[in-house]
């Protein structure tokens, strides 16, 4: 294994666990309040647009994904964030 490929499997490990802790720590929730099924726009969340800019931004620079506005439009749940983030990392 070459140095690269350690480097990119120790930047994607545990993606799941990494977004699920950016979006708690960005919308200020205890990551227990929340599961794959949760709407950004509910009660829980109560995310609004700059919200999920923010998040998109912190996983970029922690995962390395980019996340385009128009995609990030379509996720609606922590599940499609987390599971569109793990396919591009």
């Amino acid at each position: 294994m070459t140095v690269a490929e350690r480097q990119h499997m120790t930047a994607t490990e545990g993606v799941p666990d990494r977004v699920e802790g950016i979006v708690a720590d960005r919308l200020r929730v205890d990551s227990d309040a929340f599961d794959d099924g949760t709407p950004f726009d509910g009660e829980t969340l109560d995310a609004d647009s700059l919200d999920l800019v923010e998040i998109a931004e912190a996983i970029e620079a922690a995962v390395g994904v980019h996340i385009p506005d128009a995609d990030l439009e379509d996720l609606e749940t922590v599940g499609d964030l987390t599971a569109y983030v793990d396919e591009r990392a």
